[in-house]
């Protein structure tokens, strides 16, 4: 999960102050589980997502699901801990306490905006070198592994040389 917080508004009124941006398989799968509760004006963004369960949580919550745009397209309202809820046409979802979609004026077809102008986003370059740095990580260890083989292969080889070497005196 990434460290990013937004805030969520609709037509200029906030629906979420504190929204944990999970953009990463990890942070999706971890959601809010764990938690002993959600407080009010705190929420998760999972994207890309189109289904959520509550299994092993403790609490029940809102679910809104947002198409490609950011446009509402869904709404579970107070989903029980044991349940699931999805939506084809859902890209991302944003999880609230219990209530508060109603209670923020969160219909469908509204809006969502993100407001993260205040969080730190690496320019481009930087985002690209971390890429090719990653994928450089890979490859070096792949390089590695196929290294040791060889290296384990030609020791065997030069082994077997040797013992055929001193057979033959």
């Amino acid at each position: 999960m990434t460290n990013r917080t937004v805030s969520l508004s609709v037509d200029d009124s906030t629906v979420c102050e504190r929204c944990v941006v999970a953009d990463r398989p990890f942070g999706r799968m971890r959601g809010l589980l764990g938690r002993s509760d959600l407080p009010r004006g705190e929420g998760i963004l999972l994207r890309p997502a189109r289904s959520v369960h509550t299994f092993f949580m403790r609490f029940a919550i809102d679910v809104v699901f947002l198409d490609e745009n950011d446009v509402v397209v869904e709404v579970a309202s107070n989903l029980r801990p044991w349940r699931a809820a999805g939506s084809k046409a859902a890209r991302s979802i944003v999880e609230l306490p219990a209530g508060e979609a109603e209670a923020r004026g969160i219909a469908v077809g509204a809006k969502l905006s993100l407001d993260d102008a205040r969080q730190w986003d690496p320019p481009a370059p930087f985002r690209q070198a971390a890429q090719t740095m990653a994928e450089y990580v890979v490859v070096l260890t792949v390089v590695s592994a196929a290294v040791i083989v060889a290296l384990t292969l030609l020791s065997a080889a030069v082994v077997d040389t040797v013992q055929r070497a001193i057979d033959l005196l």
